[in-house]
């Protein structure tokens, strides 16, 4: 029953994030040539469709490279199920060849969905030319005090959060089952740990600023006592400093920390708020399209639509490494074909004339 009951919490927490989503469209167009075009799309305010630049709907910095446009009207696009509404455009065209990122993030945390690393490798084959591409959205450092590997290692962070299944090979439906069910529920206890570190943090913060310094040296050693002591951990998925202050009022009898959290409600929420900007990152999800020149060879994502590759891109795929989104794919070098049919007919011309 209690793994049902965490799966059931899990589905809700993520169902309730992709309903608050913000969606970009990121398109992608590499050329013959090595030019790289890049255009990405999101639904902005009036005051942006206005002009002023201050409330920028976008994770990256607009310079004076990128060609704002104003859509005539907001476009629903599919956003893998969920449809989402975009009125503004920018774009810019890129000539690369090596390592390269098209964006500045707007703030630093931002940096993992807002600048990915780039490459682009161009190999002269003769007949044909070789175009590699990968996009490397670099792993969340800021996840907290608590290491996730306490929790789930290495190939359940890969499948739960990615997809990855090279650490399940051989394995049925049923089996696999269960092993998403057991990461679900260790994902859980890690996030509400992780939430219990930092409202402590805060709450800690408060009591030594208040001259509380006989609970101050409590807390200091009689954290992992409280934690496994808190019987809610294992049936909540959050916990806030307003709880933390309840918890440690029940465990001393006394009613310090609720009148703590009282008189500073406002300060000890935007703290709170502060440690946990990174949450923020889970507002986003990136629909990202690639198209490559010439016959594709291998990508690693199944999904297509027309000639486009797509991937989806958020927050979670990036809590247990980074997610790299590769394309492989060749184009014709038609001159090399002609020049060597040519070269064939005059060695035949030349051994008829010898003749």
């Amino acid at each position: 029953m209690k793994r049902v009951i965490v799966k059931i919490n899990v589905s809700v927490l993520l169902l309730v994030l992709a309903s608050c989503s913000t969606n970009y469209r990121m398109t992608t167009c590499v050329y013959k040539d090595g030019r790289i075009s890049r255009e990405v799309y999101a639904k902005a305010d009036s005051a942006f469709l206005a002009g002023n630049r201050s409330g920028n709907p976008f994770l990256f910095q607009l310079g004076d490279r990128w060609m704002v446009e104003n859509l005539d009207s907001c476009v629903k696009v599919d956003f893998f199920g969920e449809e989402g509404e975009l009125n503004v455009k920018v774009e810019r065209t890129w000539k690369a060849e090596g390592t390269f990122s098209f964006f500045s993030a707007n703030e630093k945390w931002m940096k993992p969905l807002a600048e990915p690393q780039e490459k682009l490798e161009k190999h002269f084959r003769w007949f044909y030319t070789y175009y590699t591409y990968t996009c490397d959205f670099r792993e969340i450092e800021d996840k907290g005090p608590i290491p996730m590997d306490k929790y789930l290692d290495k190939p359940e962070q890969a499948l739960l959060f990615q997809g990855d299944m090279s650490g399940y090979q051989g394995m049925n439906g049923v089996e696999l089952k269960s092993v998403l069910e057991d990461a679900e529920e260790k994902f859980m206890k890690w996030l509400y740990h992780t939430q219990f570190e930092l409202s402590y943090e805060v709450v800690e913060y408060f009591l030594q600023r208040g001259g509380e310094a006989a609970y101050a040296a409590k807390l200091k050693t009689e954290k992992e006592e409280i934690f496994l002591g808190d019987k809610n951990r294992k049936e909540e998925n959050e916990c806030s400093p307003e709880y933390v202050c309840t918890l440690l009022d029940k465990r001393y009898d006394t009613l310090v920390f609720t009148d703590l959290y009282k008189a500073n409600q406002k300060e000890i929420q935007k703290m709170y708020d502060k440690k946990c900007v990174t949450m923020e990152l889970f507002d986003n999800q990136i629909k990202f399209e690639l198209a490559m020149p010439g016959e594709l060879l291998s990508a690693n994502t199944l999904l297509k639509e027309g000639d486009r590759l797509v991937w989806k891109v958020d927050a979670y795929r990036l809590l247990g490494g980074s997610y790299v989104l590769e394309a492989e794919s060749r184009a014709m070098n038609t001159w090399a074909f002609c020049v060597t049919g040519l070269l064939i007919v005059l060695a035949g011309y030349g051994i008829i004339r010898k003749r």
